[in-house]
């Protein structure tokens, strides 16, 4: 792997984030109208295990018949670990059947530049595969100060 630069190819405002747990359909419209720049729908931490599944379709279907760009809100996805077993299908699921209307994938507990690697991959032959015209960008989330201190290191 090499070290490349690439320029943000969206500039978003991002003034105020709302989160919203994927097993809870009866917020979404709440958070449409809520009058924030970006939402994250959350299928990780906010989410007990046994609602997983039925949380990533409530997600997907949210993304497709909600109107979340005609209300000028960024919607991102903040998928399941790395570590876990639904990561996977939270990535591919959603691009395949959202990732028209999807903004952002947001990766929990990035702890080595791989983590994001292994998403970037994931996400560009994805975004390939379902003919997508724009590129659903990355965020990342370092959550304790041994990956803020690796990140550091890595130059990043």
């Amino acid at each position: 792997m090499s070290y490349t630069l690439y320029e943000p190819s969206v500039q978003r405002v991002q003034r105020c984030e709302l989160a919203v747990p994927g097993s809870s359909p009866e917020m979404f419209e709440k958070a449409l109208l809520s009058g924030v720049d970006f939402v994250f729908l959350d299928l990780e931490d906010a989410v007990a295990p046994d609602d997983k599944l039925q949380a990533r379709k409530n997600v997907i279907e949210a993304i497709n018949d909600l109107d979340w760009a005609g209300h000028g809100i960024a919607v991102s996805v903040r998928i399941n670990g790395l570590d876990t077993q639904y990561m996977v299908r939270d990535v591919v699921d959603l691009v395949e059947q959202a990732g028209h209307k999807l903004d952002t994938i947001l990766i929990p507990k990035v702890g080595v530049y791989a983590d994001v690697y292994m998403v970037e991959a994931m996400l560009s032959q994805l975004e390939v595969q379902e003919g997508l015209t724009h590129k659903i960008g990355i965020e990342c989330l370092i959550e304790t100060a041994w990956q803020i201190r690796s990140a550091a290191f890595w130059g990043g």
